[in-house]
């Protein structure tokens, strides 16, 4: 059979896998087509990593007993839309408390081979419409008992009887009694004990933190003050929801005191009161977001992902998954943390299509065929203005170093490895020297491929001793303008949904590599070529 006639065989058969899978989704699951950017909503995900190699645990196996881990809770900003588990090996309830809108999910050991991973995803949705001054949600986390603070998970009459002991009043009194002399109402005070609270070298601000339990942050000793000045306060723990790509996040803290019917949060920067509609709020109180039984060393991140698709959303949470085996065994069912690597590995085949078209049917000469490809896609945290002139830059110093080197004889493995070696330290210097002068993308210099680099200078000596500087200076321009194309590729957003929520899509650029792969005409360059060459011939006829 003929190569040609087979390839285009192999390659019909690829796009017809590829559009009947593509099509049957599209028509019974109904994943949109393209994005759509009109849709608020964010996946959060917690992964709990249990460790089993620590001495400290107390089971034979080497997994934590029993956990308790807060969850998000809705509010008047946010809904819940759905959650799920993957708790292996655990069972699970989950626990809510009186007059308190905190959620605590348990998690119990009953399984000697459990998973040492619990996750715990779910998807936010901001509320449209809302209007302040109707939530009312009583204190919670901390509780007052006798005037005080109980934090969950004591013991509450130890905590009582230490407090009534141990703690300091007549510094607490003289604290109080210079906020109120300076503040007029229920708000002012609650500026000025911020500010108290802030002075962490008061002696009487050090003597209240030695006696409470751990080293209390500013929001929680401001709100154990005004407690004690009969302020209905709170402290709130909470992530804030970003637009941009999948991240990994921390908890804040922030204070609330309750003004009338409303909870308004304090913000620190310019010292006022509004509706708390920032974060999403975790939980309320000074508790930590994880307590363990048998365990000391778990690990907790928080993933947010973004999600502006209202279309995926939909067919995700309501378009029949588990009876879709398209969507129950699909990318969008993996880990965020897993999902992110993806959403750029998807990418990749794309851009290479794009330099294996400049580079076998244009004629576009490039460093190595794939170089380009990771250069664009590096160029996606760096950008444009900023990560070409790097790029080149490096490559020029390390020109220079690899002609030094030549010049030592040296073996071509060592060789390599001391020019990789230079290149680590072309880019530290240069993001230490940029970051001094307050050009924070020279930081993003660290996102290129070093190995790649390190191989695109070797390359691009070689070719300067055998081709000469010009061969080699139109080499370099065609792998920046080859990076450039693939970078824009790459960063549409409907080139990016198309090849996440679609990937059997890559079975089309499979096949059309395989017909590029049989292309033998004439590139695009040849032509000019031959048009230069034509034009001289007739004009040594004439």
């Amino acid at each position: 059979m003929n190569r040609t006639f087979h390839a285009l065989l192999l390659a019909l058969f690829l796009t017809a896998i590829g559009l009947t899978i593509f099509f049957h989704k599209l028509t019974t699951s109904d994943v949109p087509l393209l994005p759509n950017q009109a849709y608020r909503s964010w996946y959060v995900e917690a992964k709990l990593s249990l460790d089993s190699e620590s001495p400290l645990l107390a089971s034979e196996t080497g997994l934590p007993t029993q956990l308790e881990f807060h969850l998000p809770q809705a509010s008047e900003r946010y809904e819940i839309v759905s959650e799920d588990f993957l708790n292996r090996g655990f069972a699970r309830q989950i626990k809510t408390f009186p007059n308190s809108a905190n959620r605590v999910a348990v998690f119990t050991k009953e399984d000697d081979d459990g998973s040492e991973f619990l996750f715990y995803r779910a998807v936010i949705r901001r509320r449209p419409g809302v209007k302040p001054g109707t939530e009312e949600i009583p204190i919670s986390g901390r509780r007052l008992v006798d005037q005080q603070l109980v934090r969950f998970g004591e013991n509450t009459a130890r905590v009582q009887d230490n407090l009534k002991e141990n703690l300091p009043t007549a510094e607490i009194n003289a604290l109080l009694n210079e906020a109120k002399k300076q503040s007029s109402d229920r708000l002012s005070l609650a500026k000025q004990i911020y500010q108290i609270a802030l002075r962490t070298d008061d002696i009487r601000v050090q003597a209240i933190q030695r006696n409470l339990r751990k080293e209390e942050s500013t929001p929680e000793l401001a709100a154990f003050l005004l407690n004690r000045a009969n302020v209905p306060a709170r402290v709130g723990n909470g992530i804030f929801l970003r637009s941009d790509e999948v991240y990994s996040t921390d908890f804040i803290q922030w204070l609330e005191i309750k003004e009338g019917d409303r909870w308004l949060a304090f913000d620190p920067i310019d010292f006022s009161f509004r509706e708390q509609d920032r974060y999403l709020t975790w939980w309320y109180g000074s508790d930590r977001v994880l307590q363990a039984e048998g365990a000391s060393n778990i690990d907790l991140e928080v993933v947010v992902q973004p999600n502006i698709d209202r279309g995926l959303t939909s067919a995700i949470l309501e378009g029949k998954r588990a009876s879709n085996p398209l969507l129950e065994y699909s990318l969008l069912r993996l880990p965020l943390a897993s999902q992110r690597v993806f959403q750029v590995l998807v990418l990749v085949p794309i851009g290479a299509l794009v330099i294996s078209i400049l580079h076998q049917m244009v004629g576009l000469p490039t460093f190595g065929t794939f170089t380009p490809i990771l250069i664009g896609l590096s160029f996606r945290e760096t950008g444009l203005f900023a990560g070409v002139p790097l790029f080149i830059l490096v490559v020029i110093i390390g020109l220079l170093i690899r002609a030094y080197l030549n010049r030592l004889q040296l073996l071509i493995v060592p060789r390599l490895a001391a020019i990789l070696t230079a290149t680590v330290l072309i880019m530290g210097a240069l993001a230490i020297l940029l970051q001094s002068l307050e050009f924070n993308l020279g930081l993003s210099l660290s996102l290129f491929p070093i190995v790649i680099l390190a191989m695109t200078i070797e390359r691009a000596a070689l070719m300067w001793e055998e081709a000469g500087a010009k061969e080699t200076i139109i080499a370099g321009l065609g792998s920046v303008f080859a990076a450039v194309v693939g970078y824009y590729c790459i960063i549409n957003p409907y080139v990016q949904h198309l090849a996440f929520a679609f990937p059997e899509l890559l079975l089309l650029v499979l096949a059309l590599n395989v017909l590029v792969g049989r292309y033998n005409g004439y590139k695009l360059i040849e032509y000019f070529r031959f048009l230069a060459l034509q034009r001289q011939l007739k004009q040594k006829e004439g």
